[in-house]
């Protein structure tokens, strides 16, 4: 079977950015490509719509995006040459508001174990990093919906976990480890 793309867009802003708009038309698309883009208000819907819409196609991998990131000319490329090996991988991200780098390697559902990536090149297991990677589909064929959950506080007032770490929990209970190429950075709130 060849490879076939599934782009997965979770956004619920009414406007494409620029800054995403030219990155994505400047990529170079190395095979067919389906794109979807989910707009229920709840982010935990949209990503959950975007995988079930994936099962359903004939595509092959899956690779989240969203509209407020950039994304190199060589992005689609180089992901799609490696996620056959690493089955969950991604580039690296930064925290929109504080630059902080969206690499952990412990949660509790409220705190986070920051990760050094000081000295990160390359591809490395990243326990937890934000969930716009590149997914083989075996990886979804073997989690049970629903792949996002939020938990809430027993008041009922606070979300008490990080959907996507819940996510990578489940993504790591399936026996995949998740990587970050820290080759590629992705601006993020572009």
């Amino acid at each position: 079977m060849s490879e076939k793309l599934f782009i997965g867009i979770c956004n619920s802003q009414n406007q494409v950015p620029a800054e995403f708009f030219w990155s994505f038309t400047g990529m170079t698309k190395v095979c067919p490509i389906e794109i979807y883009r989910a707009r229920h208000p709840w982010d935990i819907i949209r990503n959950n719509q975007i995988i079930d819409k994936f099962l359903k196609s004939d595509c092959t991998v899956l690779a989240k995006m969203d509209i407020d990131q950039a994304y190199p000319s060589s992005y689609i490329e180089r992901f799609m040459s490696l996620v056959d090996k690493y089955k969950v991988i991604g580039p690296f991200i930064r925290d929109r508001a504080s630059q902080v780098p969206l690499a952990f390697t412990y949660h509790d559902g409220e705190k986070l174990m920051p990760m050094d990536t000081t000295m990160c090149t390359g591809i490395v297991d990243v326990p937890y990093s934000h969930t716009n990677n590149f997914y083989a589909r075996e990886v979804w064929e073997n989690i049970p919906a629903p792949w996002y959950e939020a938990y809430l506080t027993e008041d009922g007032l606070h979300r008490k976990n990080h959907v996507d770490f819940t996510l990578l929990d489940k993504i790591h209970l399936a026996g995949y480890k998740t990587y970050v190429d820290f080759s590629i950075e992705v601006a993020h709130g572009v």
